[in-house]
Formats: structure tokens, C-alpha cells, sequence
């Protein structure tokens, strides 16, 4: 039977303590197997496996997010919490390479007015976000980890240290499989989506589709008064 679990790369105090509230979050819902990549010891009943990495840049996903020990594997961001089961959902990759949620930039004018190659993709092929991935460990996400890594430091001082550009680009240059997570599977507050897009107005009975993962920062200090707070709110899903 294939290996299944989940991997987070940490470094410093903070996002350590993130990785650890979301992996917490992971195991209440999930039995999945949990490696944390970190630049410190950590003991935490939470995580079954730790690897301890010097990272060099604030990305160090794209240096270290290949040596995922699973078969298949759901790379979390620190930043992440995990509401629901989806053991399950893991299956997607029995038919798919990689899976990830598309962001809500498009086609970003900021990476696009200096990065030729991502301004060459159509805006039709958007950003995908790399804070939740699926994916198989075979030879062809083996070397799309490494393309990314490269188009990454190629990149790196255009894109000030961001991997999102280099992800579009090295997702288009790939012949990987590529399957489109729902949204409820990298559900970002509102605070973060109104940066990127102007709110939309829609019927009260809108929510749907039940959240499975939230996405933003200081979700292991949320309060239940602070998740009140319209900024703190989850968008909803359409």
C-alpha cells in the first residue's frame, strides 16, 4: 500500500509554532503521518518524523519539498488549519501528478511587467498556490521540483524572495498531470482576499461548499472573539 501523509517546512520560532497548531489540527481530523522539516529540535506528539534543515531564504519549500518520504503527499504551509478529513481526498492522485487550488491572482501585473516568461503564459493558465499541494512522488514531479527551484533563483531577485511566479512558470513548462483543488481546500480570510479583489456581493445561502483547509497567518493566536472579526473571517465559497 502507497505511503500517505503530510509534510511542513519550519524555520524560527514562529512559524514552528504555526506548523505545530496545524499539524495538531491535521491529526484531530486525519491519520496521516506528519514530517517536519525544521531548523530546531522540536518533540511534539503531533509530528511523527522531524528533519533538521539549514534553510537559506525565506522560501526553503522549493529547496526541500521534494524529499517528502511519502508516496503521496499533502504539502501544508505553516499558516494552515485543517477542519475536516481528507484522507480520502489523497486519492486524487491516483489518477493526478499534482493538485493545488488556483489563486486568486490571475496573471499578476507586478511579476509580469519584469519576468518575460511569465508574462508569455496566457492569462488563462493562472497562478496556482502554493501553500497546499497534493502530490505523487514519481520522476516527473521529481523534476518539476527541480524546475521550480530553478525558474525559482533564476527569478529570485525579480520576484523579491516570492515563489508564486516561479511556480506558474515551472507548472506550464511541466507535462505533470495538473488537477484544480475546489476552494473550500485553501480558504483564505477576508482581509487577504479583498487585497486581490473587489468583494462581491451574493446570496446569504452562498456557503455551500464546507471549508476543508483555512490559509493565513496567526491562526494558532485566533481567539473565538477574534474569529468574529470581519478581517479574521474566512471568505466564503462560492
Amino acid at each position: 500500500m502507497s505511503s500517505r501523509g503530510a509534510i511542513y517546512i519550519a524555520f524560527g520560532e514562529q512559524h514552528i509554532r504555526e506548523a505545530l497548531h496545524s499539524a495538531a489540527s491535521l491529526k484531530r481530523h486525519n491519520n496521516l503521518s506528519v514530517t517536519l522539516f525544521a531548523d530546531a529540535k522540536v518533540d511534539d506528539r503531533n509530528i511523527d518524523d522531524l528533519i533538521l534543515i539549514n534553510p537559506s531564504h525565506k522560501r526553503a519549500k522549493v529547496d526541500y519539498i521534494s524529499q517528502s518520504p511519502y508516496d503521496y503527499t499533502i504539502y501544508l504551509d505553516n499558516d494552515t488549519e485543517i477542519l475536516e478529513n481528507i484522507d480520502d481526498d489523497l486519492s486524487i492522485l491516483d489518477r493526478f501528478d499534482i493538485a493545488c487550488a488556483q489563486d486568486f491572482s490571475r496573471k499578476s501585473s507586478r511579476w509580469a511587467s519584469v519576468i518575460e516568461s511569465y508574462r508569455d503564459i496566457p492569462y488563462v493558465f493562472p497562478e496556482f498556490n502554493s501553500g497546499v499541494i497534493f502530490f505523487r512522488n514519481n520522476p516527473a514531479v521529481t523534476e518539476f521540483f527541480a524546475l521550480w527551484a530553478s525558474r525559482f533563483y533564476e527569478h529570485m531577485e525579480k520576484s523579491k524572495g516570492q515563489d508564486q511566479a516561479s511556480f506558474r512558470i515551472a507548472l506550464w513548462e511541466s507535462d505533470l498531470r495538473i488537477h484544480s483543488l475546489p476552494p473550500e481546500f485553501n480558504v483564505r480570510n477576508l482581509r487577504i482576499r479583498d487585497k486581490m479583489v473587489k468583494r462581491q456581493k451574493g446570496p446569504k445561502d452562498a456557503m455551500l461548499l464546507k471549508p476543508r483547509i483555512y490559509h493565513w497567518h496567526g491562526l494558532d493566536r485566533m481567539t473565538p472573539l477574534k474569529r468574529l472579526l470581519r478581517k479574521y473571517r474566512p471568505m466564503k465559497v462560492f
